[in-house]
């Protein structure tokens, strides 16, 4: 909360090509003004991806070139599911400083999943790795909302080969829309090609 410049999340970010920014880019990397104690240019970092995106872009955009990048609502955009202060929660409840370094911040868990537009799947871990998330505390529940999401667009996917719109797995199978065989990765039902192998031509 105490740092001025704050890391940037890697998941999510939204781009308009200039060849310009590109080179400047370019040429800040191959100066390497990275410093142990003190990150890009001695005011970002050290933290954890500082070395590289997360930090990198702070640096230009808010360093550099303040007011030229938008900040879009974590919550909507790249959700985490993540405690918006550096205290642990207790029943539901995020105790501590704001992360953000203001005075109140918005808890992104009780984000609606119908208002979620994309999802970093890293502290709900992978929906592949067929994990429950079925605790009631206010993390999981988010979680497994949106493990439950992914499934089932990979469901419509499916569906739209052909294919019956739920798998064969019996583990929590309407959760996970037939997808996973028993709990863990090991029980994760890898999606198939849509189409048949390909065959070495006899031409």
């Amino acid at each position: 909360p105490e740092r001025k410049y704050k890391p940037v999340q890697g998941g999510f970010l939204v781009l308009r090509p200039d060849l310009d920014v590109y080179n400047e880019f370019v040429a800040i990397i191959k100066k390497g003004d990275f410093r142990k104690n003190g990150g890009w240019g001695g005011l970002v970092g050290p933290f954890y991806g500082s070395m590289t995106f997360q930090g990198i872009i702070p640096y230009y955009y808010d360093v550099l070139h303040p007011g030229e990048a938008v900040e879009l609502n974590r919550c909507v955009y790249n959700q985490m599911a993540d405690n918006p202060k550096d205290k642990p929660t207790v029943d539901d409840v995020p105790h501590g400083r704001c992360r953000t370094g203001q005075e109140e911040c918005e808890d992104c868990r009780n984000q609606p999943l119908a208002e979620v537009v994309t999802t970093h799947f890293t502290l709900c871990q992978k929906p592949w790795l067929c994990l429950p998330q079925d605790s009631d505390v206010i993390q999981q529940r988010l979680c497994r909302k949106l493990h439950h999401e992914w499934h089932r667009i990979r469901a419509d996917l499916e569906h739209s080969w052909g294919r019956n719109h739920v798998g064969p797995g019996k583990f929590q199978s309407e959760h996970f829309y037939g997808h996973c065989s028993k709990f863990g990765k090991n029980g994760y039902l890898s999606i198939e090609q849509p189409f048949g192998r390909a065959t070495k031509s006899n031409e």
